[in-house]
């Protein structure tokens, strides 16, 4: 029951904000959860922490695609999009962070995916707030 509570609490925070507003809270979390997992020395701190991972892993997942939707009006391009940069993007950081962890150990591994959380964000906000902008006009 608990596991429902935070992804239904996104869902409702979509009536007094916009996406992008919750799209770019969620690279702060993501970002804050992945730093908490890099100075963490005790299983308290971990448990702790996985209430960021959870708003953060609520967000993207639920409000990702109602996003792309938003930037990419075009039916069915935004979701196929969505759906294969999510891939994509996990396969590329797998490397990624995969490297880090050879490296620089685990502590390196949270720092990497951290930045990456960071390096989302610099991208999200100025696609999302140019995203309306760069649409086409519609055909009548």
């Amino acid at each position: 029951m608990s596991s429902l509570v935070i992804p239904v609490l996104a869902g409702r925070l979509t009536a007094r904000y916009s996406n992008l507003t919750l799209i770019t809270a969620s690279c702060v979390l993501g970002a804050g959860y992945y730093l908490a997992l890099a100075l963490a020395h005790g299983p308290v701190e971990l448990v702790a922490s996985q209430v960021l991972n959870a708003a953060f892993f609520a967000i993207v997942a639920g409000i990702g695609l109602t996003f792309f939707q938003e930037i990419i009006p075009a039916p069915g391009l935004a979701s196929g999009l969505f759906s294969n940069v999510r891939r994509v993007g996990a396969v590329a950081a797998g490397g990624i962070v995969a490297l880090a962890g050879v490296l620089g150990g685990y502590r390196h591994v949270f720092l990497v995916c951290a930045a990456l959380s960071v390096l989302a964000l610099a991208i999200v906000v100025p696609i999302g707030l140019l995203g309306p902008r760069l649409r086409r006009p519609r055909r009548a």
